[in-house]
């Protein structure tokens, strides 16, 4: 889980189209899978990790490893994993759908303008 969260939040970091939508925006995820909880931030437009200590995060995301990288690559919807019981999810509604966006947009390819 160590090597996918350190790849997840360099990948996060290299996408450049994030940054301006996501200036002004702090989350915090705990990703908890098979006894290790890790935290994710996004603080002052950058993306970090580490395991977790004594945090109270804005969202907590708890499943199998698998599951956790299906929602995360955007194969399975975030919602759509919680109704199927394949992750549980805590948090506000505003932290957890920012969460769904974040998923997606990293996800999502460039367009390719010509012209």
């Amino acid at each position: 889980m160590q090597e996918w969260m350190k790849s997840f939040v360099d990948k996060l970091n290299r996408k450049e189209s994030l940054k301006p939508l996501f200036r002004n925006t702090s989350l915090s995820l705990a990703i908890s899978c098979q006894n290790d909880v890790y935290i994710m931030e996004l603080r002052d437009n950058r993306f970090s990790w580490r395991r977790m200590t004594d945090e109270n995060p804005d969202v907590w995301l708890t499943g199998e490893r698998d599951s956790i990288i299906k929602v995360s690559t955007g194969e399975i919807l975030l919602r759509k994993a919680k109704k199927s019981e394949l992750i549980q999810l805590e948090g506000s509604l505003r932290k957890i759908l920012l969460l769904e966006s974040l998923f997606f947009l990293s996800n999502s390819q460039p367009v390719n303008r010509t012209g």
